[in-house]
C-alpha cells in the first residue's frame, strides 16, 4: 500500500494508512484507479445525480453533513491526512451513506481525476490565506480559467467560506475581472445571515465560532462555458 504514497519504503508508517482499508467504499487512495474514474464518477455512485466536491474535507463533518441532508446528490471529499480520512469514513459508514466517498489527493491534481463539466459544485472552506504570500492562495485566476472552466457544469457554483477579512475582500475584488463567472451571493457574517440557518459547520468553523470569529461566505456561479463565447 505504501507505493501509493511514498517513493520508497519507510521503517515506520502512520497507523491510519493501513486502517483506511477498513472502508474501501468510503476512501479512495489508488491514483490509477481514481484517474480511471475521471468522467465516470456517476458510475461509481451508481446513479446520475449531481456531484459536489470539497477540497480539504478535514474530518468530514461538512461533507458528511451535506451527504446526509442531500441524499439526491453525490459528494466527494479531498483530503491528505490519513487519520482525517479514516475519521471521515467512520462517520459516513455510521450513517450508512451511499452518496459519498473521500479521496487522498492534492487539490491541484483535480484535472487528473475529475472530467469535463462533471461536477455541479465545489466547496473550498477556510483555506490558508497565505498572509504575505497571497500569490499562493488556492482561489486565483488559474483556478477559474484552468480548472473551474473545465470541471464545473454551466450554472455550477464555487462555495467559499473563510474567517479571513482580507481573503474575503480580495476574492470579491478578483471576481470583478474574472470573465464567465459572477458572484451571486456574499455575506461577511454568515451565521447572522438568513442563509446561515442552513449552514453546515466545518471543524474549523466550530472552533472559530466559539472564539467569536465571524465566517465570511461567497457563492460564485459559472455563467457559461468560456469557449462558447
Amino acid at each position: 500500500m505504501w507505493e501509493n504514497f511514498f517513493d520508497k519504503p519507510k521503517k515506520n508508517y502512520n497507523p491510519y494508512m493501513g486502517k483506511m482499508k477498513e472502508f474501501p467504499k468510503y476512501i479512495q487512495w489508488d491514483k490509477k484507479e481514481m484517474n480511471l474514474k475521471k468522467g465516470n464518477w456517476n458510475e461509481f455512485f451508481e446513479n446520475s445525480n449531481e456531484i459536489y466536491l470539497e477540497i480539504g474535507s478535514g474530518q468530514g463533518n461538512f461533507t458528511v453533513g451535506n451527504a446526509q441532508r442531500h441524499r439526491d446528490r453525490n459528494f466527494i471529499g479531498i483530503e491528505l491526512k490519513f487519520k482525517r480520512l479514516y475519521m471521515s469514513a467512520q462517520k459516513a459508514n455510521k450513517r450508512s451513506l451511499k452518496n459519498i466517498t473521500f479521496i487522498r489527493r492534492w487539490g491541484q491534481e483535480i484535472l487528473e481525476f475529475i472530467g469535463e463539466e462533471e461536477i455541479t459544485g465545489l466547496y473550498i472552506n477556510f483555506p490558508d490565506p497565505w498572509d504575505g504570500n497571497e500569490k499562493n492562495r488556492i482561489i486565483n485566476d488559474k483556478l477559474f480559467y484552468e480548472t473551474l472552466s473545465k470541471i464545473l457544469k454551466d450554472n455550477g457554483k464555487l462555495f467559499f467560506k473563510t474567517d479571513h477579512d482580507g481573503y474575503y475582500n480580495d476574492v470579491l475584488e478578483l471576481m470583478k475581472r474574472i470573465e464567465g463567472f459572477k458572484v451571486v451571493y456574499n455575506t461577511n457574517d454568515l451565521h447572522n445571515d438568513p442563509l446561515g440557518k442552513d449552514n453546515i459547520k466545518t471543524e474549523f468553523e466550530e472552533l472559530f465560532t466559539r472564539k467569536g470569529i465571524t465566517t465570511k461566505y461567497i457563492e460564485i456561479c459559472k455563467e457559461k462555458t468560456l469557449d462558447k463565447k
